[in-house]
């Protein structure tokens, strides 16, 4: 891809799914779990901790939110072969819809009072990283930080350097990390009222995308 011309759809894309990747992590740290459900090195350093201390039960939750997470990704490689945009990009419309309907039933499970609806949710979160990532090659992260900021950091270290730097990547970057930062405000803001029925908003605007998604490619 270049990164000089990137298409503005690249760029809203991007930027909206890193937007629902921060609303569905806030909602996570939120309810139930009280920890986020996007980014696996907190949940992994957590269940060596818990182990270290005895707490099996509790290092075997940090365990399976990492599972579930992989069990996203693993949906989302079935659905999408590798570059299937550039030649026919309905799988992926196809995996937002998956997504959407993930976050759907998840919001259904918590409202009833099923606690485990939250596993469904790091599914979803699972499926739209690897979503991104099998077009990207793992440069549009959107639900966890870590990559972004270390890139930015690069980037800005090697213009410091007086070396070239590639602004439509960086911009690209900066979007990605300003619409996790959203989501995660709008999520903070929402679940206090909302409560379980909060993971229906991006269910819905994820569906809404997706319809967008196949529009465009009509076009």
């Amino acid at each position: 891809m270049s990164w000089r011309h990137t298409p503005a759809w690249i760029s809203f894309g991007g930027s909206f799914l890193a937007l629902n990747a921060g609303y569905i992590n806030a909602t996570g740290f939120l309810q139930v779990h009280e920890h986020g459900l996007t980014h696996l090195t907190g949940q992994v350093t957590r269940a060596g901790i818990e182990l270290a201390g005895g707490r099996v039960g509790d290092a075997g939750r940090a365990a399976a939110l990492v599972l579930w997470f992989f069990l996203g990704a693993l949906v989302s490689g079935i659905i999408i072969r590798r570059s299937e945009l550039a030649e026919r990009g309905r799988p992926y419309g196809v995996a937002m819809l998956v997504e959407s309907a993930l976050l759907a039933a998840a919001a259904g499970l918590l409202i009833i009072g099923a606690s485990w609806g939250a596993s469904l949710a790091a599914v979803a979160a699972g499926l739209q990283n690897a979503l991104a990532t099998s077009y990207s090659s793992a440069v549009v992260r959107t639900t966890h930080m870590t990559g972004i900021v270390t890139d930015l950091g690069v980037h800005f270290g090697h213009a410091i350097r007086g070396e070239p730097i590639e602004w439509g990547k960086v911009k690209l970057l900066g979007l990605l990390f300003g619409g996790f930062l959203l989501g995660g405000f709008l999520g903070a803001m929402a679940f206090p009222v909302l409560r379980a029925y909060a993971l229906l908003l991006p269910a819905f605007a994820l569906g809404a995308g997706a319809l967008a998604f196949f529009w465009r490619l009509r076009r």
